[in-house]
């Protein structure tokens, strides 16, 4: 390219850059691309923090982390309960917002793997302190009552019952068995055997909320051990 063509070329597009058309028009292009992953890096963190709420307020109400308390045996009935489709959502948004973070300047100014690292810990915080505050219930609640059918595919009742698994309220001791009812006023009757193990005793009451790991048989759930 010739020495006069190289400075006509600068100057055409000098003359484009100092435009006020063009520049306003650019101002406002990069005041909506820096509001947009604003928007986005805030949406993003809001979903993950309310999935893995969702996620850890399931474990809470379903009462699949007792079922470990069984050791092995309780195994296959935590792994049941486990809500994994909510965890994976949670990570799911956690990876979006981390993708959004990268297009920050501060993220190449300061190790990433700590803003990684603080982002995770942000979501996880704020999901637990979500779960045990009791809005997942007063929500649930008012879904049940029709309130708020938007949110039916998040909430609904939960009722502490599984293929292995069973979590629920003693509301009838019946010749050595149990009826317990459950978080969704279900009525379960529990068969205790001579094989059944009890790891803190069997001497229960009514109004005792129990755990118990074992198998259906039609309605009845025959209990291998119960605490």
């Amino acid at each position: 390219m010739s020495q006069d063509k190289k400075v006509h070329l600068e100057t055409k597009v000098m003359k484009k850059i100092k435009d006020e058309k063009i520049n306003f028009r650019s101002k406002y292009i990069f005041l909506a691309q820096k509001l947009g992953l604003g928007g986005g890096l805030a949406l993003s963190l809001l979903l993950g923090i309310f999935f893995l709420n969702l996620a850890f307020f399931t474990m809470k109400v379903s009462g699949s982390l007792e079922f470990l308390s069984f050791g092995r045996i309780g195994i296959l009935a935590f792994l049941e309960s486990f809500p994994y489709y909510w965890i994976i959502m949670g990570l799911v948004f956690f990876v979006v917002a981390s993708t959004i973070l990268t297009r920050y300047d501060f993220s190449y100014k300061k190790p990433f793997k700590r803003l990684l690292a603080a982002l995770l810990l942000l979501i996880f915080v704020a999901s637990t302190a979500l779960a045990i505050s009791g809005i997942n219930e007063a929500i649930e609640e008012k879904v049940a009552q029709g309130k708020i059918p938007v949110l039916r595919p998040f909430y609904g009742r939960r009722g502490g019952i599984g293929k292995r698994g069973l979590v629920g309220e003693v509301v009838e001791i019946r010749n050595g068995n149990l009826v317990v009812e459950t978080s969704e006023k279900k009525k379960v009757f529990i068969e205790l055997t001579r094989n059944t193990f009890f790891p803190t005793g069997s001497d229960f009451k009514v109004g005792e909320r129990i755990r118990a790991v074992g198998k259906w048989d039609g309605e009845n759930f025959r209990a291998s051990a119960l605490r």
